[in-house]
């Protein structure tokens, strides 16, 4: 050996000596510090600790929470829940560098309190703001909201934790979004009252899973399936080891013969078999859409033992998402003691979790499509309960049934019936679909009785004339008797019946000369189906008679003569008596009396019977002759509906005259509410106008019923509208009907009938089921608190069972007679053998004039109804009916 080899070696060897010494050193201080130490490093960890718990609280005080509200048609796809998914992984990473890992999630929070089936609310760190600002899911509605508060202390409070309980490589079910995975939870809050001060809240918190952990689980569950692995293959050479020195093995080899005896087999260490990656790490082996979840639930009341229960019902609800795994509720139980997140060792920890979010303990690792179910609001699928703090509940007799409108019994989510009822306000105009005898009426008479006895105002439309008898005895009150107004049409009294008076042109209780005209002219025109096109000439005739004796009514009105103002049968004299034409001209303004003058005596003989003969048939009948033939009015809309009257009427509706009188009544109703608008809107009393039998209401009315329903409302009028067939409604008044509709039920019917309804309600009632409803059942949607509840299973009320208490028998006739005199109602032989004379009448205050009033001085010049005299000097596209060929050209 060379000398600096020597060197070398010596020097190797001294740094060697030194650094075991040093070694030796340092084990030896360790040992006689290891307390110090200890202490050192605790502290250390302490301090760690501390810090690093008050950058998780700091952090966990700045959230920001979002509500989602679903459509009723909220049906998102697999796609549209993973999007979702991974955005809020991306939010609950958000925020500064320093946040500590256990702040860093986001939490979806379902809450029921009784006024909600399910709140659905998502918060998250703060910095996640321009995240959850949006959804992936179509049809819900994002609105930012306050994170939760925790509240205040309730006087039974239970607590639970659910953890994923199995092998971490193994799926919870995959469980169907057809019914909502939701829908066992909803029922399970659905009997949350919050009058006892029941909640019920469950918290999904979400994290995402950091690189290092998920290698780390990758690792610990490849090195358990090789150690299986190895064990297996040494368990196996065992066995064949075992069988091969057993006396079986040994006889066996004994007694065969030379050449096929075994020798013996040479020792050779086990060789496990190869591991499937795929197998062995489940879900952990892609990691797409894996995170940590932390399920945290609270229930509380103010009456002992309901907290419990909607826990146990939550915990069945968490039990449809069990397969390969499950989702227990942590803890043990020892007897009657149960040692888990309510006992007071851990309830600190809880209450804390629950505050901030933040997600400790039990690693619970879940791909997004194990608990798609969780991750959305609740879809289409799912069957959302009535709550009581949705729809009101209706108390016949107390002072918050003077604000509703009755509706029908709903059977609650706790087997409970409930008569519940939509908030008056809200209740605008309304439609009834179904069968005869099936309760649509009925349901309409018990709101017209409860309308009645809180005084707000209506009329209802009878063409039966069977509703009055059944609700008279519940009207017969006094201060109802004051406000009831009753008319009936159908002539079965005779004579010596007592009849309201009604003159469509009369002027005297101020009404507008112009919108009179309008009224009568658009009646008349739209039952005959006459327009500018098809019959412009009788059109024509017939808008400048109403203009005419309209002019003779204001002049009878301002010289203080209202009771010598023209009728509607006086169009007959006016077209056909050419000396009493001359004293109606001599009160006209002069551009008036020149078309009288000039052009009127151009027009055929022939010309006027389209006009009068309407007019003849509403004369020939008994009933219209004495309601329409005379001067003045006793019944007016416009009054009933400033004053809260009552309105019953009872047309016969059996003919083309009937017709025309309803339609001469609604477009003067749709007149009277256009009127209102010379009032404050705080000034205009809600009116409400049940209209049974809408197929022949709406024949012969033409679009009046859609005009009410799309412009009446802003003046304070209500329409609620029961038919039998929708699709014989014309469809104009259906379109209007469905469009406006606050409320709208369907009794059994045909399915063609009832597909109408089941069509706007987006199908989530079938048909079918709506056809086979039984007997005094409806499906219903209502309008509260601004949103559309429904469709819902009702029993349509009675009147017996609802106001049995407010009946009064035996005062049927006195309810009459008070409604007859609120009328001024004379029989109806003299009102007949006045309007026979009334002719007379006109004449005698024609005669009285001396010089011409013009129409203006009423209140306002009649609009430009005269123009159609252009439309006048052009011949007719086509005969009108009853009318023989022109015998000359037509000015």
């Amino acid at each position: 050996m060379t000398p600096h080899a020597s060197s070398a070696i010596t020097g190797l060897w001294d740094v060697s000596s030194g650094l075991i010494g040093a070694v030796i050193w340092l084990l030896a201080w360790i040992s006689s510090h290891l307390v110090l130490i200890c202490v050192v490093v605790a502290i250390g960890l302490c301090v760690f600790e501390a810090v690093r718990t008050r950058l998780a609280d700091k952090a966990s005080r700045k959230r920001i929470a979002f509500r989602l509200t679903p459509s009723k048609t909220f049906e998102p796809d697999a796609e549209q829940i993973w999007r979702y998914a991974a955005l809020i992984t991306r939010a609950a990473a958000s925020g500064p560098w320093w946040v500590p890992l256990r702040s860093r999630s986001t939490r979806l929070r379902m809450t029921a309190d009784g006024h909600l089936p399910l709140d659905f609310c998502v918060e998250a760190p703060a910095s996640a703001r321009h995240l959850l600002a949006t959804s992936p899911y179509r049809g819900v509605k994002v609105t930012k909201t306050a994170p939760a508060r925790s509240g205040k202390k309730a006087l039974h409070t239970v607590r639970a934790e659910f953890v994923l309980r199995g092998s971490p490589d193994r799926n919870l079910r995959a469980v169907p979004l057809d019914p909502d995975p939701l829908q066992p939870l909803v029922d399970a809050l659905a009997t949350v009252r919050p009058d006892l001060g029941d909640r019920a809240e469950l918290c999904l918190d979400v994290q995402r899973i950091p690189v290092w952990q998920l290698w780390m689980r990758r690792w610990q569950l490849l090195a358990q399936a090789r150690s299986r692995a190895v064990r297996q293959a040494k368990q196996d050479q065992a066995a064949t080891v075992n069988v091969e020195d057993s006396w079986r093995a040994a006889l066996a080899n004994l007694l065969a013969s030379e050449g096929k005896r075994m020798g013996t087999r040479l020792s050779v260490p086990p060789r496990p078999r190869p591991l499937d990656r795929a197998k062995v790490l489940g879900k952990l082996q892609d990691p797409a859409g894996l995170m940590r979840i932390q399920i945290l639930v609270r229930c509380t009341s103010s009456q002992k033992g309901r907290a419990e229960e909607r826990l146990g019902h939550i915990a069945a609800g968490l039990d449809v998402f069990a397969g390969g795994n499950r989702l227990v509720h942590t803890g043990q139980r020892l007897g009657p003691v149960r040692i888990g997140p309510d006992h007071r060792l851990y309830r600190k920890g809880f209450d804390k979790r629950w505050t901030t979010a933040q997600i400790k303990g039990h690693p619970s690792w879940v791909r997004a499509d194990e608990i798609a179910g969780l991750l959305k609001p609740p879809t289409i699928h799912c069957e959302l309960p009535v709550l009581p703090g949705e729809v009101p509940t209706y108390v016949p007799g107390s002072p918050e049934a003077a604000s509703l409108m009755v509706q029908g019994w709903h059977t609650g989510p706790d087997g409970q019936d409930r008569l519940i009822a939509s908030p008056l306000d809200e209740t605008l105009f309304s439609l009834r679909v179904g069968k005869s005898t099936y309760g649509k009426t009925e349901q309409a008479l018990c709101q017209m009785v409860g309308l009645a006895h809180a005084g707000v105002g209506g009329m209802f439309v009878d063409p039966h004339g069977d509703a009055m008898r059944a609700a008279a005895r519940y009207l017969a009150h006094e201060p109802i008797m004051k406000r009831l107004w009753f008319l009936d049409l159908t002539g079965r009294l005779g004579e010596q019946g007592p009849m309201g008076t009604w003159n469509p042109l009369s002027l005297e209780r101020g009404q507008r000369p112009d919108e009179v005209v309008r009224a009568v002219t658009d009646a008349i025109a739209g039952t005959l189906g006459w327009n500018d096109a098809t019959h412009p000439r009788a059109l024509t005739v017939l808008t400048k008679s109403v203009e005419a004796l309209v002019s003779v009514n204001a002049a009878a009105v301002g010289a203080g003569t209202p009771e010598m103002q023209a009728t509607l049968f006086q169009i007959r004299t006016l077209l056909t008596d050419a000396t009493w034409r001359g004293q109606v001209i001599g009160v006209l303004d002069g551009k008036a009396a020149d078309w009288w003058r000039s052009i009127f005596p151009t027009f055929p003989p022939d010309a006027v019977a389209p006009v009068t003969n309407p007019l003849e048939r509403l004369y020939a009948s008994p009933v219209t002759r004495a309601l329409l033939g005379s001067a003045t009015s006793t019944f007016d809309f416009r009054e009933a509906m400033d004053t809260g009257k009552l309105v019953w009427i009872c047309p016969s509706a059996s003919g083309p005259t009937d017709r025309l009188l309803l339609s001469l009544l609604f477009a003067d109703f749709f007149r009277a509410g256009l009127s209102r608008r010379d009032l404050e809107e705080q000034h205009r009393r809600p009116f409400h106008a049940f209209v049974d039998e809408l197929i022949s209401i709406d024949s012969s009315s033409s679009s009046v019923i859609a005009q009410i329903s799309e412009e009446l409302r802003k003046f304070g009028l209500r329409l609620h509208a029961m038919t039998q067939l929708l699709q014989r409604v014309t469809s104009a008044t259906r379109e209007s009907l469905m469009q406006n509709a606050s409320a709208i039920s369907s009794t059994a019917g045909s399915v063609d009938a009832v597909s109408i309804v089941a069509k706007e309600w987006g199908g989530t009632v079938d048909p079918v089921e709506i056809a086979d409803l039984p007997r005094f059942h409806h499906y219903l949607t209502l309008t509260a608190r601004g949103r559309r509840v429904g469709p819902l299973l009702i029993r349509g009320p009675q009147l017996g069972e609802l106001y049995e208490s407010l009946a009064q028998p035996g005062k049927e006739r006195e309810l009459r007679a008070a409604a007859d005199a609120n009328l001024a109602a004379r029989p109806q032989g003299e009102l007949c053998t006045a309007a026979e004379g009334h002719d007379q009448v006109v004449t005698a205050f024609l005669k009285l004039r001396k010089r011409p009033v013009r129409a203006a001085a009423a209140r306002e010049p009649v609009p430009a109804a005269s123009e159609s005299v252009d439309s006048a000097s052009e011949p007719d596209a086509e005969p009108d009916e009853h009318e023989l060929p022109p015998t000359q050209t037509d000015a």
